[in-house]
């Protein structure tokens, strides 16, 4: 039994930790690319795996729109990264333009950077520290943003130190 439980925990964690130092790189909707690390400016970074299709993803966005706003304002880069394929990747600047969000909006057709920071469902949240390493990641919808606000600030306040 303890080596069944050591097992799945190294399968739950061993893999978000992979991303750390990796570099990525995806295109916005506007064409432009955006590479990580570099992109990232050595700032705290939350990235929100999404779809137009995923209706738990389109809540959460919806329900926190002014918070992460208010977290952007104060230093956060907040990059939403689409996970749309090639069918439905067209829907996706119509549908941040009508919503009014402002952040950073990348496009993962293939799912391969999701799959870099070990997501293999959507919504899925990541919190990269000023290094790019994940210090936070939340799969499904985050009905209960304070564990994940809590860390933010904590990061916010140490960069402003």
């Amino acid at each position: 039994m303890k080596s069944l439980l050591t097992f799945l925990s190294l399968v739950l964690f061993a893999t978000a930790p992979l991303a750390a130092g990796r570099s990525w790189s995806l295109n916005d909707i506007n064409g432009e690319s955006f590479s990580a690390p570099k992109s990232l400016k050595s700032k705290p970074t939350l990235l929100l795996f999404w779809a137009t299709w995923c209706k738990p993803c389109k809540a959460e966005l919806d329900a926190m729109k002014d918070t992460f706003n208010g977290l952007a304002e104060r230093g956060l880069n907040v990059v939403m990264i689409s996970e749309d394929n090639q069918k439905s990747m067209s829907r996706v600047k119509p549908y941040i333009e009508s919503k009014g969000y402002t952040w950073k909006a990348l496009l993962d057709p293939d799912g391969e950077v999701l799959k870099l920071f070990g997501g293999t469902s959507i919504p899925y949240t990541v919190l990269l520290d000023k290094d790019g390493s994940p210090a936070f990641e939340h799969r499904g919808e985050l009905k209960d943003p304070q564990p994940l606000l809590t860390k933010i600030d904590s990061m916010l306040e140490s960069e402003s130190e």
